[in-house]
């Protein structure tokens, strides 16, 4: 039988302050009609800009993923990854997501802000099925790292990440996206950096808002905070991967596999499916 479609049974609320712009930045996660999908609004200065959820709307950016209005680029919205692989793995298919800043806060660095705020709202089924794309075949990106979607009965990730330099080292992770697992151990994830990146950032001045508890800093022999568990890195390169396939605007049923992969080799792939399945 094939599941329904799910949106939010109130409005979520979020609050925090963007790593990039230093504004005190509020979210708002609105129910939304069957086959509407996923939809940012952007509201300044009383003016509000509408931004989908699509591959069209791409930024190409580093490290980050950014989803703009083509017909006036700088309006946009940053760091929209872990609140769309947030509506992914709770299985949310229709939401209005209206912000007031042309970023989404960091906060923790994980996505469990945005998931502790669903979950205080809750979500009902709507009447539509559920608009799922299923992977038939293989599809990869190999291109300095490896990315691939294959065929499964559900949704699962496996990622391997390679830092032979630092903490991080050599390690690798599995599971199948359910809403279960997403609140256990991929929402919790939190982003990861180098310390002579971040060093790097707030010499440039790019960061205007600096908290030691935003994100977890990676030396040599260990990292600013303790883990929150073993394979936190890997799940939260997980946590990225659901966002930017969620870039589709509706849910993707794949294994998918990364290898050493990043945003840049997610983009590509969430392209490429979408071109290959007519989206």
């Amino acid at each position: 039988m094939t599941d329904r479609q799910k949106t939010l049974a109130g409005t979520a609320h979020i609050k925090g302050t963007g790593a990039f712009t230093g504004d005190e930045v509020t979210v708002e996660i609105h129910p939304a009609p069957e086959n509407h999908g996923p939809l940012f609004e952007l509201e300044q200065n009383g003016d509000i800009t509408r931004i989908p959820v699509s591959v069209d709307n791409i930024r190409e950016t580093e490290n980050r993923t950014v989803l703009q209005d083509n017909s006036d680029p700088k309006k946009q919205v940053n760091f929209v990854e872990h609140l769309l692989g947030t509506l992914h793995g709770l299985g949310i298919d229709n939401a209005v997501i209206r912000c007031n800043s042309v970023e989404i806060p960091l906060i923790d660095g994980s996505a469990s802000p945005f998931l502790q705020a669903i979950d205080e709202v809750g979500t009902v089924e709507q009447n539509a099925d559920r608009r799922e794309v299923v992977i038939e075949r293989p599809m990869f990106i190999d291109d300095n790292a490896l990315l691939m979607a294959l065929p499964c009965e559900t949704t699962r990730v496996t990622y391997y990440l390679d830092h032979p330099k630092d903490f991080v080292g050599k390690r690798v992770a599995q599971i199948d996206v359910t809403p279960e697992n997403f609140r256990r151990r991929i929402g919790p994830a939190r982003t990861f950096v180098k310390a002579e990146k971040i060093n790097d950032l707030l010499a440039s001045g790019a960061v205007k808002y600096k908290s030691e508890d935003q994100l977890l800093i990676v030396h040599k022999d260990h990292t600013n905070m303790p883990l929150r568990f073993a394979d936190e890195f890997c799940y939260h390169k997980m946590l990225d991967i659901l966002g930017d396939m969620y870039l589709a605007g509706r849910p993707i049923r794949a294994h998918f596999i990364g290898v050493r992969s990043g945003h840049f080799q997610n983009r590509k792939l969430i392209r490429k499916i979408v071109s290959e399945y007519g989206l």
